[in-house]
């Protein structure tokens, strides 16, 4: 069986790198790990989820993929009992903002490896939680996939740079999809703001906000739209 990865898993495969020993956290079916693994990017990965399911699975897959020697399977929350020394690369995606704190926390010397983050929603805590820890964004892309936009980043140590809709590498280098990632986003503020400002005991600071988050993507579509005249 060889895998193909739909577009959001590969973006974030083609982020890894070559030769680098692998873990893949939440790892679902291990499609990642195996593409890997298949391809000579990775000599060994491990593949961790907290649920005994999706590793059945995994091991499943592996084994029809013919990597199930160089698969490692690891029943795990997170990163406990994960031996700094034994990765070099840490994938998390799919999972919220929150969920990748909590991780993070957890184990702090994973801030030292090569990070690759696909998160879900939270994203501005998110980023503002790796700046206070003294991670940066060295790498950053948009990828559509099955209806949805989805953000990747690579981290490394660094000075986090201001984003106030969404990371500067992305309008430095005019991704493509910023456009209907700006309007997706804008949708989805108004609707949040919508809901907020009918409740009866609204929050004034969450309220400023959300207007903050709105007006900065109202700003970055406009900008992006004279890219594009």
């Amino acid at each position: 069986m060889s895998i193909v990865l739909s577009s959001r898993l590969q973006k974030i495969a083609d982020y890894v790198p070559d030769g680098s020993r692998v873990i893949d956290v939440g790892t679902d079916h291990a499609y990642i790990p195996i593409w890997l693994l298949q391809t000579g990017r990775s000599d060994t990965v491990t593949a961790a989820d907290v649920r005994p399911g999706p590793l059945s699975r995994a091991a499943s897959d592996a084994e029809r993929a013919g990597v199930s020697d160089r698969l490692r399977l690891v029943l795990t929350d997170g990163l406990c009992g994960v031996s700094p020394e034994s990765v070099d690369c840490i994938i998390i995606a799919g999972m919220g903002g929150e969920t990748i704190i909590h991780i993070l926390s957890a184990a702090p010397w994973a801030l030292d490896k090569h990070l690759i983050l696909q998160p879900q929603s939270k994203i501005g805590e998110l980023r503002a939680w790796l700046g206070e820890n003294g991670c940066a964004i060295s790498d950053a892309s948009l990828v559509y996939d099955t209806g949805r936009i989805y953000l990747v980043w690579k981290i490394a140590r660094g000075c986090m740079r201001s984003a106030p809709a969404v990371d500067p590498v992305l309008i430095e280098k005019r991704d493509r999809l910023l456009k209907p990632y700006a309007e997706d986003q804008i949708k989805r503020i108004r609707k949040q703001l919508a809901g907020k400002e009918s409740a009866v005991a609204a929050d004034p600071q969450e309220l400023t906000s959300l207007r903050a988050r709105l007006d900065a993507f109202l700003n970055l579509y406009e900008e992006v739209c004279t890219w594009q005249a």
